[in-house]
């Protein structure tokens, strides 16, 4: 396994090979075709379509050639590999986590549903059905929030989300109540359905 830099974007290391960048496409520094050469830049792939040229890999093979890649030695490659197993585990475990919190929220809402359709049956005589309609309307906003800020939030936030006191929690839930919605990743606002 190699090390590439983190400053060296695809493009870069194109450009410093000889490749000239043309919008979407590259000439091939090997066959010489012009506009030859797709690449993705996210994904740090590249191949030349021109007939029999051999120009195609990734980013850790064009680093290698200019000289830019080291090889890593036994110890880096296991700390590497044992850091990606390790933010694999805990990425999982917060993935069970929000799916669980998740699956409960979704089943206290079919509940208030449910309550809600009870209520409308008995009609509007009943005291009952004023309790019951409070306990859901007060209720399914404070869901729908939370429901909202797991999805929204990313993987840092969730973390942080679990990890801080029932109380605080209670405390953002109601300041996306307030606000009617909170701000995505984007910075764009997301409005709280229900609330």
């Amino acid at each position: 396994m190699s090390a590439v830099p983190q400053q060296f974007a695809l493009t870069d290391l194109l450009t410093r090979v000889g490749a000239r960048i043309r919008g979407r496409r590259a000439d091939c520094p090997r066959c010489k075709r012009q506009r030859g050469v797709s690449f993705d830049e996210s994904r740090g792939v590249y191949h030349c379509h021109g007939a029999g040229c051999d120009f195609s890999g990734g980013c850790v093979k064009l680093a290698r050639e200019l000289g830019l890649a080291r090889r890593l030695s036994g110890a880096e490659y296991r700390e590497l590999r044992q850091n990606r197993e390790r933010a694999d585990r805990a990425a999982r475990a917060l993935y069970e986590r929000v799916k669980a919190r998740r699956f409960e929220l979704l089943e206290e809402l079919r509940g208030l549903g449910r309550l809600e359709a009870k209520a409308d049956v008995a009609g509007v005589d009943h005291l009952a059905t004023w309790d019951a309609l409070a306990l859901v309307y007060g209720r399914r906003p404070a869901l729908l929030a939370e429901i909202a800020i797991h999805e929204n939030c990313g993987a840092a936030d969730l973390v942080q989300w679990f990890s801080v006191r029932p109380d605080t929690r209670e405390r953002a839930i109601e300041g996306v109540l307030v606000r009617g919605g909170l701000m995505d990743a984007h910075g764009r606002f997301v409005e709280v359905a229900g609330a």
